[in-house]
């Protein structure tokens, strides 16, 4: 571990017991429905931002919140983070964070990711889904910085993404890493026995090998990576662009990817290792990054709603939360 990843453990643990549970701001919340000439998809963004207007109880189906919906901003620039979700998921599926991000003076938007989410996965695990991905994320920071409501207050200088499983995919790809599909055809293809549900896809032939040309966006200036996909950075040159701080997060017990394919060859073809911090969660499964479900529908959230035995999804996201605010903070300077 380099001398800045130690420095960083430090100060995230430390972070853990200093951050208050509350902090000054409220949490607004507007939906903000935006178009990608790129990929020619219709993008619902979901933003939460500081207010100093007061929470009410809304709900959102299953899910009940504390949000001041369409208040105003709180005066100030804030820095703004990209929040993508993993595959077949949900664009509030990380709001626990999101909400902890805008108490603590981050404008934050969660786009739902077009034919890859809980309504329509259709695209899931093909090479359409690995390009537009990226698309998406660029297409949401243009969206925010050109909305009348939220641009004033955006700090154009700080902006971050942060990534679930296809998500921790999606981030990397935004800040230059080059993707190419053969390296899960070939590994699928020799690993029969690989749990990865993209090895369906290569079974059925329905995936192509493809080189992913990734245009790294200059705007975004770090990024957190949470059980990412990292099957699609094999070459040792596919990581050589990104050139700013990286928070990857192992799940240890990761019931969907495996290492060390995923979180592992991230970090062995990061070329600036003293951009890289890397954590192992202890016990941590792939889903146990996503916001906890209400007990009326953990049954019906099948695998997404499950963790390994003892692992405590709701005392982790307190923790988690606090971490990546800390980290953002330090690092978005």
């Amino acid at each position: 571990m380099s001398r800045f990843s130690c420095l960083m453990l430090v100060i995230i643990l430390a972070s853990v017991f200093s951050l208050k549970a509350v902090a000054g701001y409220s949490v607004g919340f507007i939906k903000v429905d935006t178009f990608s000439n790129e990929t020619n998809e219709e993008i619902p963004v979901a933003v939460t931002y500081p207010t100093n207007v007061p929470e009410k109880a809304v709900r959102f189906g299953p899910f009940e919140m504390n949000l001041a919906i369409g208040a105003e901003v709180a005066k100030g620039t804030f820095p703004l983070v990209i929040i993508s979700h993993g595959s077949g998921g949900s664009n509030l599926g990380h709001r626990s964070i999101a909400f902890a991000l805008a108490k603590q003076g981050f404008v934050v938007a969660m786009p739902l990711h077009p034919e890859n989410n809980y309504k329509n996965n259709s695209a899931e695990g093909t090479v359409k889904n690995w390009k537009n991905r990226p698309k998406h994320i660029k297409t949401a920071i243009d969206a925010l910085l050109l909305n009348p409501k939220l641009s004033p207050n955006i700090n154009i200088d700080k902006i971050a993404v942060i990534g679930h499983s296809a998500g921790g995919y999606t981030a990397l790809a935004v800040a230059g890493g080059m993707a190419q599909t053969n390296s899960i055809i070939e590994l699928c293809n020799k690993k029969l026995l690989l749990k990865e549900r993209m090895c369906g896809l290569v079974k059925d032939h329905k995936l192509t090998p493809a080189q992913i040309e990734n245009r790294r966006d200059q705007r975004v200036k770090a990024i957190v990576l949470m059980a990412p996909v990292g099957v699609l950075f094999t070459q040792k040159d596919s990581l050589e662009q990104v050139n700013i701080p990286v928070l990857v997060m192992r799940a240890e017990n990761d019931a969907e990817l495996t290492e060390p394919y995923q979180s592992e060859m991230i970090a062995q073809n990061m070329k600036d290792k003293e951009m890289l911090t890397y954590r192992v969660i202890k016990n941590a499964g792939h889903y146990s990054f996503i916001t906890p479900f209400p007990d009326a529908i953990k049954s019906e959230a099948g695998v997404a709603g499950e963790d390994p035995v003892g692992f405590d999804r709701k005392a982790f996201h307190k923790r988690l939360s606090a971490e990546i605010v800390t980290y953002l903070l330090r690092v978005l300077k």
